[in-house]
């Protein structure tokens, strides 16, 4: 019996840690180059303000699910104390010469139980949303006054995550057998029929590596060892077309908008003009891309339009 409570004693210190854990409210801390944000996936095939609306209810909708969620954290800590006060009669009874396990059992029942509650709700924290949310409600409320009248725009949003497996483009590996993961993450795809007539697509890529796991001998002791995973950065990508009317424009090249010249953050690496259409790709060794910078950059793009005497 003994044996029983000290291997108990043990557990509920363990438990009791963990549940004070879980009854805090967690903020992950970043880790190099990423970080924990809320998976979203958004359809953009809609109205443009009905797609900013539904953004905002999404947003609120979280927070209300994490808010019930923060209502009931503390009752795995509840049930946490009422399996110790079950445990404490057997104690009792011991003390007495008493042989009992029935509450001892009973206690473990309630450990399982509040382990259990206390993983859902760890589960139902939310992380923060990814800044690339707000911005890109910053990119439609922009753009929406620059539609046809009576269309949408056409595309998605996609932040469940720039490593994940369904998104390894290839993988390469080196002279020591170690293998390399290439990502690409198309983050947003957005087509639009603006009100001059011109047709734009805008798409933003995030290019990443991630070297695998693999196990090297040791050179002291000769023991192999894992090698944990590590990321290699990333980079940002961002190609535009703009199918130009050519009722309304004429394409005019300028020194400012041209190959290798640096608009905000990015700079333009390919740029084709031909057959009245804008083709340029532009990329930056930034992290982060802020919603400013795409903006900025879609306004450099029409400096190559010239409207047409009428």
């Amino acid at each position: 019996m003994e044996i029983v409570l000290c291997g108990s004693l043990i557990g509920a210190v363990a438990l009791f840690f963990y549940l004070l854990n879980t009854a805090r409210k967690k903020t992950p801390p970043p880790t190099a180059g990423r970080k924990d944000y809320t998976p979203v996936y958004l359809s953009i095939a809609d109205d443009p303000d009905a797609v900013i609306e539904g953004m905002d209810k999404f947003v609120v909708e979280i927070q209300k699910t994490e808010s019930a969620g923060d209502r009931w954290r503390w009752v795995p800590m509840m049930i946490f104390f009422a399996g110790v006060g079950l445990m404490g009669i057997d104690g009792i009874l011991l003390a007495l010469g008493y042989t009992s396990f029935v509450f001892t059992v009973g206690g473990i029942a309630l450990w399982a139980a509040a382990f259990v509650i206390a993983r859902s709700l760890r589960k139902s924290d939310s992380h923060e949303f990814s800044p690339r949310y707000t911005g890109i409600k910053q990119i439609l409320h922009t753009l929406r006054d620059d539609l046809k009248p009576e269309s949408s725009f056409l595309g998605h949003l996609d932040l469940t995550g720039a490593m994940l497996d369904t998104k390894v483009a290839r993988e390469t590996q080196d002279t020591q057998n170690r293998i390399t993961q290439h990502f690409r993450d198309e983050w947003l795809a957005l087509k639009a029929k603006l009100y001059d007539g011109n047709i734009l697509r805008v798409s933003a890529i995030q290019k990443s590596k991630k070297r695998k796991s693999y196990w090297k001998r040791s050179r002291i002791s000769g023991k192999m060892k894992m090698k944990p995973e590590k990321y290699k950065g990333a980079a940002q990508h961002l190609k535009v077309r703009i199918a130009v009317n050519p009722e309304l424009y004429q394409i005019v090249p300028n020194t400012e908008f041209r190959q290798g010249a640096s608009i905000g953050k990015y700079t333009i690496s390919q740029l084709n003009t031909e057959g009245g259409i804008i083709d340029v790709t532009a990329n930056s060794l930034h992290e982060e891309i802020e919603s400013e910078n795409i903006l900025a950059f879609l306004h450099s793009a029409y400096s190559l339009l010239q409207r047409k005497a009428m």
